[in-house]
This record gives structure tokens, sequence and C-alpha cells, in this order.
């Protein structure tokens, strides 16, 4: 399929679901008009959200999650 590998499992999800996002956007801008403008960027800013934490570099997903998991 070539490309870059991810560089954790844990991240593959994250950017799958920004792509989608990302494509939900382009096809609801296309096909509903009059979809709010609030709605479009709520997804567009999600997808974007969700592309970043999938392409961060590991060892920066790692603190993150590191972080995360001391707050519970």
């Amino acid at each position: 399929m070539g490309g870059v590998p991810m560089k954790t499992e844990e991240q593959r999800p994250f950017a799958a679901a920004g792509g989608l996002c990302g494509a939900a956007y382009l096809a609801a801008n296309r096909l509903l008009p009059g979809l709010p403008e609030l709605l479009l960027g709520l997804l567009l800013g999600l997808g974007l959200a969700f592309l970043t934490l999938g392409l961060l570099p590991e060892g920066l997903w790692r603190r993150i999650r590191r972080w995360k998991r001391r707050r519970e």
C-alpha cells in the first residue's frame, strides 16, 4: 500500500476517524449546502484533531498517554 507506516497501532483508529470526518465534511458541504456552518466547522475541527493525534511522533504520543493515565 506504500506510505509511511503508523508509529503505533493505537494511533491507527485516530487517523482513520480523522480521514472519515474529513470525507464527511467534504460530502456534507457538497451534498447539503443548507447545513449550518457551525456543524460543518465542528466536523472539520474534529477531523483535524483526530488526524493530528494519528500523526504524532511515538515519543510524544507515549508522554500524552502517561499524562492522561496519571490524572485518572
